[in-house]
């Protein structure tokens, strides 16, 4: 679909008249971002009143929901000859627990998920859900100030699981790879235009973490250490990662071969353009789903993780949807299926 139609509610009505719209929802956020720019006539209370800062708006590309948010900024211009613009940019719901304190009556957890730790802080009512098996925490403080998704954040990145923001709002706690669009983006075909990076910079031959036990004495406690090794790398390319908080060996273990898996998996990226919000089957492209890329300019042909949709619509290139992909395991996939177009960007990662 070359021109779709946005719709934003806002205080009762329907809006669908604007010069630009852009949607960013990412994988790595746990909000996702919008900014409009509407033309106005000098002296638009009506606008003004609709879309204060502050208003709660959905938005809706071709009748799926993509925002459900707040306006963070109202933005008008005047300008000569009675030129007049607004922008209106804000974020979805979960800006307040991104935004706000963590209050919790104890400040103090046992045995429990981020999963369940995210609800309880949840006194704002956006949703904190998740579709994995979450390891539980023994004892885990929140510290002095810190915000309710710094306090999850730091759970969820020791599991290699995501804060995701979704479009009615929510947060879920996830892991990409898990669903898969409808179709594939091809060159010459759905692509309208793309870059590829096949980067190696960031790979080591080893990941060492190293951290300490709650409890328990000798080496066992003080001297807990988990490595995972990338067998691409054929030369001596080592890193140590310090647990900032107490672990053990299994933990340990885990994060190395999370952290091994997702330089492997950010060593090949992908951003291309397509036509439209929606794929072959007609569903608003999801950051975390996995589609099949296949450019041999590019030197990709495999299954990519989006990391990041950008939706926007403007009279010039009407409606268009910049995704940003990822191998899978950038995003806690498994490795990628399909084609090979040569050992150059094979960044399958060894076995321990």
């Amino acid at each position: 679909m070359g021109h779709e139609v946005v719709t934003v509610v806002a205080g009762g009505r329907r809006w669908t008249a604007w010069r630009r719209v852009m949607v960013r929802a990412s994988f790595k956020d746990a909000a996702r971002t919008f900014q409009i720019e509407a033309a106005a006539e000098p002296g638009g209370a009506a606008t003004a009143w609709a879309f204060k800062a502050g208003t709660r708006v959905q938005i809706f590309l071709s009748q799926s929901l993509v925002c459900d948010g707040f306006v963070d900024r109202y933005q008008p211009r005047i300008g000569e000859h009675d030129e007049s613009e607004i922008t209106i940019s804000g974020r979805s719901r979960a800006q307040d627990f991104i935004d706000s304190s963590a209050v919790h009556d104890t400040g103090q957890f046992k045995d429990k998920t981020p999963a369940e730790i995210g609800q309880a802080l949840d006194k704002f009512g956006v949703g904190v859900s998740t579709d994995e098996s979450l390891d539980r925490v023994k004892v885990y403080r929140i510290a002095p100030g810190e915000t309710a998704f710094r306090a999850v954040e730091r759970l969820c990145r020791e599991q290699g699981v995501f804060l995701v923001g979704q479009a009615d709002g929510s947060i879920k706690i996830t892991k990409g790879g898990k669903r898969r669009h409808a179709g594939a983006i091809r060159e010459g075909v759905e692509m309208k235009k793309g870059e590829a990076d096949h980067n190696w910079s960031g790979r080591h031959s080893e990941v060492i973490v190293r951290g300490q036990a709650p409890y328990g004495h000798g080496a066992d406690a003080l001297q807990v250490e988990g490595i995972a090794r990338d067998a691409e790398i054929g030369r001596y390319r080592p890193v140590i990662v310090f647990q900032d908080a107490d672990t053990d060996k299994q933990r340990a273990k885990k994060r190395a071969r999370t952290r091994r898996d997702r330089e492997a998996g950010n060593s090949l990226k992908a951003t291309v353009t397509v036509q439209g919000f929606h794929d072959a089957g007609g569903m608003l492209w999801e950051p975390g789903h996995l589609v099949f890329l296949d450019s041999q300019f590019l030197a990709v042909s495999q299954d990519m993780a989006i990391e990041a949709a950008t939706f926007s619509q403007d009279r010039r290139d009407g409606s268009i949807t910049a995704l940003s992909l990822v191998d899978p395991r950038a995003l806690g996939g498994k490795g990628a299926k399909g084609g090979s177009a040569g050992a150059a960007w094979n960044s399958s990662a060894g076995e321990d």
